[in-house]
């Protein structure tokens, strides 16, 4: 991500992705020059005397500029998840129903190794597109179904976002390492019924906990300060399940 600038205007507050630094950016704050884009310096202005703070892009900063596919896996559910399992630099992992790709590469950022499966050959393109734009060296993409293709093994986390999960137990349970997680994303109660009912099948898999994580954001303006009047509560049911 080294090449890549995201450019903070001081004045609107805007954030301005400049991929190639070796190019003058243009925007509506103004024109800036190659070489102040490539020079050490944190700040910079334009040609319309605007004043940015240049940083290296973070995946947060890098998901803006996404290809789009499927609905993403939101912050505060990828954020819980990687709390509760707690994986790290030396965890190897896998994301199927990859659609995007946020959650891979949201692992990808914290972990040794992450092989993401996806069944749709679109959103394999959309996926491919986003890992380069990070440029996230440790992430293998699989146009597969994990239900029957899962070659991985000794993981220390699989997580499905997937309308069937229950239909890959069976390789899951084979692929996670003894105190391995599984972690089950599901938009709907009913599709979680029937995983879970699935589940008591799989002596060696474990319940741990069911939850949903609810975030309510707020306006911030001068005098007000009160909750945002329309945004999403609910995203999904999480699954959090222990190979013992």
């Amino acid at each position: 991500m080294t090449d890549k600038h995201i450019l903070i205007s001081h004045k609107s507050g805007k954030n301005y992705f400049v991929e190639d630094p070796k190019n003058d950016y243009h925007c509506s704050e103004g024109i800036i020059k190659s070489i102040d884009l490539q020079n050490s310096k944190t700040t910079t202005i334009s040609s319309k005397n605007v004043k940015f703070s240049k940083i290296n892009p973070t995946l947060p900063d890098l998901k803006n500029e996404f290809a789009r596919g499927p609905q993403i896996i939101c912050e505060k559910d990828a954020g819980y998840i990687i709390a509760k399992t707690g994986i790290n630099q030396n965890s190897l992992c896998v994301d199927a129903g990859a659609g995007t790709g946020a959650m891979t590469l949201t692992l990808a950022n914290i972990c040794k190794k992450v092989t993401c499966y996806d069944i749709n050959k679109k959103h394999i393109k959309v996926v491919e597109k986003n890992v380069k734009l990070v440029d996230a060296l440790n992430v293998v993409v699989k146009q597969g179904n994990i239900a029957t293709d899962l070659s991985e093994n000794d993981l220390d986390l699989i997580t499905l976002d997937l309308p069937e999960p229950q239909l890959a137990f069976l390789k899951v349970e084979e692929a996670l390492k003894l105190g391995g997680w599984l972690v089950v994303y599901l938009p709907n109660i009913v599709q979680m019924k029937v995983c879970l009912d699935a589940l008591c099948t799989y002596k060696s898999l474990k319940l741990i906990e069911l939850t949903e994580i609810n975030k309510r954001d707020w306006k911030v303006d001068k005098e007000i300060l009160r909750p945002i009047h329309s945004q999403v509560v609910h995203t999904g049911f999480l699954a959090f399940i222990r190979k013992l």
